[in-house]
């Protein structure tokens, strides 16, 4: 195969979306004969996770607990993880290094390294805040800003994202924008049930779930929310009325929910990819997004938008399609078609082009910046 022999080692979390990216990539990869090295923060995998792992025969998972860069008094466990990381690396001298997080590049590394910007707490703020995070924040982001800088490439999961992070940390690294993916596996087609699913972080401000909690007492299907109460970074619990709350559902959970749904709505004000929405509309659900840039780029016509800070707004185009059968049925019909663009074989393809190609432009001069 034509990776045959290639050696990567990514790091990845077990706290968020980055965790079912960096394993439907790996999965991807198998194709291609690529042996990944996978070194996993922020959390102990509990044990679905470590399940999950094992199931991916190309993988070999390095566990830790260490915090992330952007959770609360993090940098005594960065500086840690940056010598475990490190030491990772001098054991396997991998081919490519794959980053999808900040603050761990070595500066003795000889072979390539690419980081994918997922999101920041800068561009996080200021979607969600309307202006630039506080002072308290800026060691965090000179700690982004040197990582991209320090990288052969810089890959982001949509434009529109790409261009808020160079307007924010004014990089100078080469650009080049991968679309996330999934698995595009036929799944059980189940008959869809008269209720409206959510899934996110439901501490996360941006996330924007207290608008569906504001809104479900007027709506005449259920809501149904899934999704951790417990923000991982101060251990707080959010609280919610008016919608039923799932908790944190395994990946076959989800799956089942999503094949029931009917509608999927998405209320966030900051959402560089959306994983949990491309997961909704493989399974047929109508889409109800944010009107953000980033999701009108990947689902133009293939969703209804609504303003993420207008109650009725949102409550209005949820009315129009729990009304109108036909109008559901279509929107989950283009919602099921634009899914099958983001697969996870296309995904592994364009990285794997990406790979080779900063293998062997390791020792030449910088790629162009897109």
């Amino acid at each position: 195969m034509e990776g045959k022999g290639m050696k990567i080692l990514m790091t990845t979390d077990t706290v968020g979306g980055v965790w079912v990216y960096s394993l439907e990539l790996c999965k991807a990869l198998q194709e291609y004969d690529v042996e990944v090295h996978l070194a996993a923060m922020g959390a102990w995998p509990s044990e679905a996770q470590k399940q999950q792992v094992e199931t991916i025969k190309n993988v070999t998972l390095y566990k830790s607990d260490f915090k992330l860069e952007w959770m609360e008094d993090p940098w005594e466990d960065v500086e840690k993880s940056n010598k475990w990381i490190n030491s990772i690396y001098h054991t396997i001298y991998p081919d490519v290094v794959h980053m999808n997080n900040y603050a761990h590049i070595g500066e003795d590394w000889t072979c390539p390294t690419l980081t994918v910007f997922h999101s920041c707490v800068q561009t996080w703020w200021q979607a969600v805040k309307g202006t630039s995070a506080p002072t308290n924040w800026d060691r965090y982001t000179q700690v982004v800003k040197e990582s991209l800088e320090a990288s052969d490439i810089v890959v982001s999961p949509t434009q529109s994202i790409l261009g808020k992070a160079k307007n924010t940390h004014d990089f100078s690294s080469p650009a080049k924008v991968i679309y996330n993916g999934r698995a595009m596996d036929a799944s059980e087609e189940k008959e869809k049930e008269p209720f409206i699913l959510c899934i996110g972080r439901i501490w996360d401000e941006a996330k924007n779930l207290k608008l569906l909690s504001h809104i479900a007492k007027n709506l005449p299907w259920p809501v149904y929310i899934a999704g951790t109460r417990i923000n991982p970074g101060s251990g707080e619990k959010s609280e919610f009325e008016n919608v039923k709350f799932l908790g944190k559902l395994e990946p076959h959970e989800v799956e089942e929910w999503m094949q029931r749904a009917s509608i999927f709505v998405s209320p966030t004000k900051y959402e560089p990819f959306g994983l949990a929405i491309l997961e909704a509309a493989k399974s047929g659900c109508a889409l109800i997004l944010s009107e953000l840039d980033t999701l009108k780029e990947i689902w133009e016509d293939s969703a209804a938008f609504f303003d993420p800070e207008n109650e009725a707004d949102a409550q209005e185009r949820i009315l129009q399609l729990i009304n109108n059968e036909a109008a559901r049925k279509e929107l989950s019909e283009r919602a099921r078609n634009k899914a099958k663009e983001y697969s996870s074989e296309k995904m592994a393809s364009e990285y794997m082009d990406l790979y080779r190609e900063i293998i062997n432009n390791k020792s030449k001069p910088k790629l162009a910046t897109v």
